[in-house]
């Protein structure tokens, strides 16, 4: 796993929540409208793909997408504090 890497697909996944929620209190307001509906559907999916590029190279993101069964691997990556965030 590279620091570099990770922090890079990190902030893709922020900047892409960021847009969805964004847009999800745009349409809290507008729903009917259709321009904004568009959008979301795109943000949605660019934030499901960030997601998953981030955890396809440095592990689950989420404690609830740990899918090993023998083996808790939420923990296994360094914290931020023990430099897992550089």
């Amino acid at each position: 796993m590279n620091n570099s890497t990770c922090n890079t697909l990190l902030n893709q996944v922020y900047q892409t929540g960021f847009a969805v929620d964004e847009v999800l209190l745009f349409l809290d307001t507008h729903p009917c409208d259709a321009t904004a509906l568009s959008y979301y559907q795109q943000a949605k999916a660019l934030y499901q793909n960030a997601i998953q590029a981030y955890e396809a190279q440095c592990g689950p993101l989420f404690m609830t997408d740990v899918n090993d069964n023998s083996y808790w691997t939420w923990n296994n990556d360094p914290w931020p504090w023990e430099g897992g965030c550089d």
